[in-house]
């Protein structure tokens, strides 16, 4: 028996050997960018074919799938990821989640999970998890206080059985506005390595002495020629071998490096560490720190706060007892921010229509199922809501809750707040279209095209501005567009400075602001008949994409970028000041029933400023 026993303990010895030293080799998929009968689609049977013809243990898909996060996008993408062979993850991209139509809820629907997932290989675990940005044009960040608990605990499970290995589909640098809380939780629970997509070159990287692995495009150019291929990583031992495999040609060794201490890692200069919080020139206050992420505008009625945020909750807080007043509790994140009208908030949901509450005690009064997969924000005017959701503009009686009119367009969430003025309504979509309505009736008075193809250069998420019987508008394509609010007839439209969606109007509307994506301010007059600056401020904040509109108020305006920074600008061009109050870019910008202005971030915080005079 004694003998017996000797030797089922030597086969369990011998085995846990085996699996220790055991050859992990897996194949890493990144930044796809497919859509149906482009060149990436055509060549992914290629590709399938190729991963099939190797032994690979597992086939990690480190986001971007996908151009826009579409479902035809997914589900072509979904087909063509579910012929491979072997075991397979994969996790979704800021592609997917940015211009998504459905809020993120296509990808769940086709993998069954939210972009977390799992994988044990051998003595690995391979963690898989998302940074967004969710809907709007953001840097990535680790979802709210539950995701990094989900990200602990399988951290801890894979830790105490072998090592473990994370995947996101950003670099764990700068381009995660809490990579400081990400990698720290990483470190304490000794993940050995980070997978990423993101910058399509490949590459290594030092993400705080954590080695970082960037794997290539589907497709990368080289001059006139593009190759296709993916990145093949052997774990075997301490070390991880990473080599790019072409499509139909042997894999071709790149780096090799250790797991833990690799000097090669260690010689590459790491991000400098995040700016901390520093007010600049207004005088702030933290009035919220939630345990999610808020998507919304911060808005006050009297003494009373209302914002939502990505678990699904509209909140009523009382700014002076520091306590909350109700809580509504909707089945997914909100990313619409509620619109104010008498007594009541109106919410626009993912899956629950538009629905009234009651200001006071968070009770509905009425809603709407109309339309669904709401992402964008409403105006409301004269007593009526004007929002809309995918092909759809609705027209809707904030009273009753009754739609008066939908105006049926085709494609495209309209994602900023449209512009009702003059009996118009003027709204971008993600279309590459404006459209301007008759507000009563809801009848198109005109489209105008920006003459793209691509939808990622839509303004789909810029406001137009309408003033001196013009409108103005800025979007991903950098040009500003000048044209006529009777016709939309084409004034002018110039590529002179880099701008993106962020735009303003001074309060007597004779002056339209916008932000450089070289963290610039500029001024240009409403009625003239070419492009001409009144002045243009260098605010020293650098590359900024951020989404945020400008806002005036006393002859100051104020703008925001993605990494926490307000910056205010006077009517005459001076910098006045620039403050840093989070990691995150701020949703909007408003002023409150105080006087001051109320700003929400995406990490989950809201300040209250004193506005500058």
């Amino acid at each position: 028996m004694k003998r017996v026993v000797l030797i089922i303990v030597a086969i369990l010895c011998f085995s846990a050997a085996y699996a220790s030293n055991r050859v992990i080799k897996v194949a890493l998929l990144a930044d796809l960018h497919i859509s149906p009968d482009n060149e990436n689609d055509k060549i992914m049977p290629a590709l399938i074919d190729d991963i099939n013809s190797e032994e690979y243990d597992l086939v990690i898909t480190a986001g971007d799938l996908t151009n826009r996060g579409s479902f035809s996008e997914l589900q072509q993408a979904y087909n063509h990821l579910r012929r491979i062979k072997h075991r397979q993850i994969a996790t979704h991209g800021n592609h997917e989640t940015t211009w998504s139509e459905s809020g993120g809820r296509d990808f769940k629907r086709l993998w069954g999970h939210n972009g977390c997932t799992t994988a044990k290989v051998g003595e690995y675990t391979f963690v898989a998890f998302p940074a967004g940005p969710y809907i709007k044009m953001a840097d990535g960040t680790v979802q709210d206080s539950r995701r990094l608990s989900w990200i602990e605990s399988q951290l801890r499970g894979g830790s105490e059985r072998g090592r473990v290995v994370a995947v996101c589909h950003y670099p764990l640098n700068n381009d995660i506005t809490n990579r400081t809380e990400v990698i720290s939780l990483l470190k304490r629970y000794g993940v050995t390595a980070s997978l990423c997509g993101h910058y399509h070159k490949p590459r290594l990287m030092n993400f705080d002495s954590l080695p970082g692995i960037v794997g290539r495009s589907l497709m990368l150019p080289n001059g006139k020629e593009r190759s296709y291929g993916y990145t093949v990583l052997t774990f075997a031992g301490d070390s991880i071998h990473i080599a790019e495999k072409l499509i139909g040609k042997q894999p071709e060794h790149q780096y090799s490096i250790r797991q833990v201490k690799d000097s090669t890692i260690e010689r590459i200069k790491a991000d400098p560490q995040p700016e901390q919080i520093d007010f600049g020139g207004f005088i702030a206050q933290r009035v919220i720190c939630d345990n999610a992420e808020i998507y919304t505008a911060a808005q006050t009625v009297g003494n009373t706060l209302y914002y939502g945020n990505s678990a699904g909750e509209l909140k009523a807080y009382n700014i002076d007892s520091k306590q909350l007043i109700w809580c509504h509790k909707f089945k997914e994140p909100i990313y619409s921010t509620p619109t104010i009208t008498g007594n009541t908030i109106i919410v626009a949901t993912l899956s629950q229509g538009i629905v009234a509450l009651d200001l006071s005690s968070g009770k509905t009064v009425w809603r709407n199922k109309d339309g669904n997969t709401f992402i964008g924000n409403g105006a409301v005017a004269d007593g009526y809501l004007y929002i809309g959701t995918l092909g759809t503009m609705y027209k809707i009686d904030c009273t009753t809750g009754k739609t008066l009119w939908s105006y049926k367009y085709g494609y495209g969430h309209p994602q900023a707040r449209p512009t009702v003025t003059d009996n118009r309504v003027v709204f971008g979509a993600w279309d590459c279209h404006l459209y301007c309505l008759d507000s009563h009736s809801g009848r198109e008075l005109w489209r105008w095209s920006n003459g793209s193809k691509n939808t990622l250069l839509s303004p789909g998420h810029s406001i137009a501005r309408v003033a001196q019987g013009r409108v103005m508008v800025v979007a991903p394509d950098r040009y500003i567009t000048c044209l006529e609010l009777a016709t939309g007839k084409e004034i002018w439209r110039v590529k002179a400075r880099k701008v993106r969606e962020s735009s303003g109007l001074s309060s007597d509307g004779k002056i339209f602001y916008a932000k450089t994506m070289d963290g610039e301010m500029i001024a240009v007059p409403m009625d003239a008949d070419h492009y001409s600056e009144l002045w243009c401020t260098d605010v020293h904040w650098g590359y900024d994409h951020s989404f945020c509109p400008l806002i005036t108020h006393h002859g100051v305006i104020y703008m925001a970028n993605r990494r926490g920074k307000i910056a205010a600008v006077s009517s005459s061009g001076e910098l006045l000041s620039v403050g840093k109050f989070a990691g995150s870019a701020a949703n909007d910008l408003c002023i409150g029933a105080d006087g001051n202005l109320w700003v929400s971030f995406i990490e989950g915080t809201i300040w209250r400023l004193n506005a500058i005079k």
